[in-house]
Parts: structure tokens; C-alpha cells; sequence
């Protein structure tokens, strides 16, 4: 009796684990596929100077879309927890249109990548799962773990995408067989991406990675500095927020876009740091990790990104929030590495990690997240960052179902 129910037992893990590397494969190539598209709008627009038409094509769009489904101006993230919770499934139309506006946003507006992923990984997993007929209980389960695969794929790290939506989805519960198929699914989407799209880094950083136990100094100081942004982010945000509850869903988009306009003409003539390639080759990260800005210049970036995203998350522009989050910490890093400029590829690492958990609570994503983006692993450093910016921020995460 024992002797079948083991068998029993390891025949379901192997199924799957089959069926979560077949929603790998497919969340691979959908993720290829959008990558592919971000890039070749923003080549096509910024190469034939098209920047600002292909903004009004943009918020025209969504606009268009959202006066059709007024659930497309929420974020991504909050978006796909909703539905999950709900136990009901994306309707198809939503997750098209919804992965058009992510390409035509992402390619030319300094927004993140794992809200959208969440959102449409989602909706693949749950599609696989109808049409292999899945028991109804089970669907939202394996949507849940195709939003681990996009994520993993999309933002170039699968252990961290699961831990991501692990977090996020189930608190700090863990939950073993949703990590094992998670991980799987996530792994084979990060393999067939990075065979289609090339294997590098995300966050390319090169310098000193010695650290001593007086470094452990500054990394509470990035920890506090991380919490304090968050603060001042959650702020901007709500008001925000305020503001677009004034207008109607379906106009928001447009009813900013002369804002909008605006925070481009200003981060488009920005010499050093290029914000708006944020999401497409993920430059303006690099450059705040690898060479020292004068202060006053990193602090006007940031201050610039801080109001880019938290005005176009409001008022419905789809995209995420985790690449602005380590942009954003990466710069804080650049500031304090004016006390230690060897040691600047440490501080921007550190920072980036500590602003992740400061404004999303999710700790341990933190640590992985940047130990896989920077293919560098600062464990003691990272964990003193991040847990200072967890402890001071806990009570202001920026994304709240």
C-alpha cells in the first residue's frame, strides 16, 4: 500500500514538473517575443527621431483600451493578484491588448518590466491549464506559476522571479510545491530567453567587489537613505493616485500626456544618464553603477524617475516598478560612493537591493534579485542594506492589492 502511494506520489511530481517545463517553454518564447518587439520600437522611433509620435500613438492606445476595459490602468502586479484571489481567468482580449501596450510603453517610457510580466505570465498559465483541462481548482495555481516563468525570463532572473511572485503571492508563507514548480517553469523560460535574446547581465558593473567590516557602515546608511525614498515615493504616488480618481479611466492617458511630454523632453536631454532605455537595455542602471555622478546631478535623476513612474502608474500606463526601484538605489549607491569611489560597484549593488525590499517588502527577493541581475554575489553587505531599508519601510510598501 505504501509502496503505490509512493509511486503514486512521485508519477504526479513528474507530471508536474512536465507540465511546468512546457509553461517554461511558452512563457520563454512569449517573453522573447515582447522583448524583441520593446527593442525594435524603441530603435525605430528614437532612430527616425519618431520619440514623440510614438508617445501619442502610446497614450492614444491606451486610452483606447482602457475605455474598453477600465481594469488595464491598474498595475500589472496588483492587477494579477486581484485575479488570482478572485479565482477568475484573463480574458483573452485583456492579455493582447494588454501585451501591445507593453511593448509600445516599455520601448519609450522609463517603466519596469515585472508588473506587466506578472500580468501576462499569468494569463499563459492559466491558458495552458484550460486547455489541458485542468481541474478548475488548479488554474489559478498554474497561473500563478506561469508569472513565475515570465518574470524570471523577462527580468533575467529565475530564482528571484519566483521569489518574486512567491512574496507577493503568499505573503511570507512558503509554499514548497508552488517554489519546486515555480522555479522549473521559471529556469526553462530564463533558458529559452536568454538562447533567443543573448546572456548577459542586466545589471553590467565592473570595479572592486572587496568589501570590510567598514563598509557594513554605509550599507545601513543606504538601508535608511532607500527608506526615506520610499517615503517620499509612497507620497508622490497617493497623490497622484488622488488625482487620477478625478478623471475617468478611459482618459487618463491622454489627460496627462502634456506631463508626460514634459518629464521626456527633460529626461531625453539628459548627456549622462539615458532614464528612457531603462526597460529596453537597461542602461541608465550601468551608468549610475559604473561611473560617479556630482550629486546634485544624480539627485535631480532621481527625483525625475520618482514622478515619471509614480504619474504614469497611475494614470494607467502599463509597466512595472522593480527596474525604476534599482535605478533608483543604484543611484543613492553613487552618492555615498563619493565617500569611496573604488568602492562604487559595492554601494550601487547595495543600494539597488535595499530600495527593492524598502518599497516592495520583499527582503529576500531583494538579495537574489541582484545577486542574479549582476551575476556578483554581496551577500553580508546586501542583507545589511536591505534588512535596515525592511525594518525602517515596512509600514509603506508602494504596491498594495
Amino acid at each position: 500500500m505504501k509502496l503505490k502511494f509512493y509511486r503514486d506520489y512521485v508519477i504526479g511530481k513528474f507530471k508536474e514538473s512536465l507540465f511546468a517545463t512546457f509553461i517554461g517553454v511558452v512563457s520563454g518564447l512569449a517573453a522573447s517575443l515582447l522583448d524583441f518587439l520593446i527593442n525594435f520600437f524603441h530603435t525605430l522611433s528614437f532612430g527616425l527621431k519618431l520619440q514623440f509620435f510614438h508617445l501619442i500613438v502610446a497614450s492614444v492606445y491606451m486610452s483606447f483600451i482602457a475605455s474598453m476595459e477600465s481594469r488595464l490602468t491598474i498595475p500589472g502586479l496588483v492587477l494579477s493578484l486581484r485575479i488570482l484571489r478572485e479565482n477568475v481567468i484573463i480574458p483573452l482580449f485583456m492579455w493582447l491588448t494588454k501585451f501591445i501596450g507593453v511593448a509600445l510603453s516599455l520601448s519609450v517610457l522609463p517603466l519596469g518590466r515585472e508588473g506587466p510580466a506578472m500580468f501576462l505570465g499569468t494569463g499563459l498559465g492559466q491558458y495552458i491549464a484550460e486547455l489541458f483541462r485542468v481541474p478548475r481548482g488548479q488554474i489559478n495555481y498554474w497561473g500563478t506559476i506561469g508569472a513565475a516563468a515570465f518574470v524570471g525570463a523577462f527580468l533575467k532572473t529565475p530564482l528571484g522571479g519566483t521569489f518574486y511572485v512567491l512574496e507577493n503571492r503568499f505573503g511570507k508563507i512558503l509554499n514548497v510545491d508552488f517554489l519546486i514548480n515555480g522555479l522549473t517553469a521559471s529556469t526553462v523560460a530564463f533558458t529559452i530567453y536568454v538562447y533567443l535574446r543573448g546572456f548577459h547581465p542586466l545589471i553590467h558593473v565592473e570595479g572592486h567587489f572587496h568589501w570590510n567590516i567598514w563598509d557594513l557602515i554605509p550599507s545601513a546608511i543606504l538601508g535608511v537613505m532607500a527608506s526615506l525614498v520610499t517615503i517620499f515615493l509612497l507620497a508622490v504616488y497617493e497623490f497622484f493616485k488622488w488625482l487620477a480618481r478625478l478623471v475617468p479611466p478611459n482618459y487618463r492617458p491622454i489627460a496627462i500626456f502634456p506631463a508626460v511630454l514634459l518629464l521626456f523632453a527633460i529626461a531625453n536631454s539628459h548627456e549622462h544618464i539615458h532614464l528612457l532605455e531603462i526597460a529596453v537595455n537597461y542602461l541608465p542602471i550601468n551608468e549610475v553603477s559604473s561611473h560617479l555622478f556630482p550629486i546634485k546631478e544624480v539627485v535631480g535623476v532621481i527625483i525625475l524617475e520618482t514622478v515619471f513612474i509614480t504619474l504614469l502608474l497611475s494614470f494607467g500606463y502599463p509597466g512595472g516598478i522593480i527596474l525604476p526601484l534599482i535605478f533608483i538605489g543604484a543611484s543613492l549607491g553613487n552618492i555615498v560612493a563619493h565617500l569611496s569611489p573604488d568602492k562604487l560597484s559595492i554601494f550601487a549593488l547595495t543600494g539597488a537591493a535595499a530600495m527593492i525590499s524598502a518599497a516592495m517588502n520583499i527582503p529576500i527577493t531583494a538579495v537574489i534579485m541582484i545577486s542574479e541581475m549582476s551575476h556578483q554575489t554581496l551577500i553580508i553587505p546586501e542583507i545589511v542594506g536591505v534588512l535596515t531599508a525592511y525594518f525602517l519601510a515596512r509600514s509603506f510598501k508602494l504596491l498594495k492589492v
